[in-house]
């Protein structure tokens, strides 16, 4: 990579490590407002609507998967 990038690079990070802790305030000062359900509705069912149509049925729980995997890599470190 040639110098000129890599400082070009270097400095748009620079630039949004400056600029996350004041995007950080603002994401949570929306996500908090109080108008965030109504201002948002319609997008937060679409989300929950694609969710509920690409859904998986698993026959086993999560924890069961879990379990299950942390008995096969035990038994590999045995």
């Amino acid at each position: 990579m040639k110098e000129s990038k890599r400082k070009e690079i270097e400095k748009w990070i620079e630039t949004w490590e400056k600029a996350k802790p004041a995007l950080d305030r603002v994401r949570l000062h929306e996500l908090r407002a109080e108008n965030y359900y109504n201002k948002n509705q319609f997008f937060l069912n679409e989300m929950l609507q694609y969710a509920f149509e690409h859904r998986e049925i698993r026959l086993s729980s999560g924890l069961v998967e879990q379990q299950r995997i942390f008995m096969k890599l035990n038994k590999q470190t045995d």
